[in-house]
């Protein structure tokens, strides 16, 4: 169980997150459907299923990160979220974001609204006095906004060049790209270093204060589309994959 407690800690509101801009292509109304298969040490764990709508210059996602299969049995788990807010030139501006985790023996809400691109904290659990505050974090996004922006389809001369803020309402980190490093077929690779900024335990900060993670693109049409993401955390690897 904590190991993939551990895994949706860092993927929902660490790896995913970017500021208020996206290094994506241009915004296409519709809507979009998408499912990683999650593995952890190379055994199928879970999975990432989120969809996106957007018309006009708003958007709303739902996003579901759960366990399956055997893993489900030993450790259930589920985290959900959802998201609306406005889109203008690439940037994805949040209005409202509400996630709910369940393991099956708890269950855990938080909300959060935005003004201005700071957050506000209206619902959550009891905070921990480490934590960092709501009102400091201006600029920064909720994690399905984070999501939606790391995943969109994205052009060759804006990948791996980015250097990004997250707080998810208790912690804050930022995330560094270098690349892009040419795979077989035409795939492309960005590698990150995540960064323990501020809202962690002196034991979460001993354990360890920087970590890769590796993004794959496959060529489309119009740019380069997510097949692989990948992290390492303290008790391994954890990768998602394009369904």
């Amino acid at each position: 169980m904590h190991f993939f407690k551990t895994l949706v800690a860092f993927f929902l509101y660490i790896f995913i997150a970017v500021p208020s801009f996206s290094a994506t292509l241009g915004a296409v109304e519709g809507e979009e459907t998408h499912r990683f298969d999650v593995f952890l040490l190379g055994i199928k764990a879970g999975e990432l299923r989120y969809h996106k709508s957007v018309k006009g210059t708003a958007y709303s996602a739902q996003t579901v990160l759960e366990t399956t299969g055997l893993v489900a049995l030993l450790a259930p788990y589920m985290f959900q979220a959802e998201v609306t807010g406005q889109r203008l030139k690439n940037r994805y501006l949040p209005q409202s974001y509400v996630e709910t985790s369940n393991t099956g023996k708890r269950i855990t809400n938080k909300t959060m609204r935005y003004k201005n691109q700071r957050p506000t904290l209206l619902a959550a659990g009891e905070r921990k006095k480490y934590w960092l505050k709501p009102a400091d974090q201006k600029g920064t996004l909720d994690p399905l906004s984070a999501l939606l922006a790391l995943l969109d389809d994205a052009v060759s001369s804006q990948l791996c060049n980015a250097d990004l803020p997250v707080f998810d309402g208790e912690r804050r980190v930022s995330l560094s790209l270098s690349g892009p490093t040419k795979l077989p077929e035409d795939g492309l690779t960005c590698q990150g270093i995540y960064t323990r900024l501020g809202g962690f335990s002196k034991q979460e900060l001993a354990d360890g204060i920087t970590f890769p993670f590796y993004i794959n693109y496959h060529p489309i049409d119009a740019g380069y589309r997510v097949t692989k993401f990948s992290f390492s955390t303290l008790r391994g690897t954890a990768t998602f994959e394009r369904r």
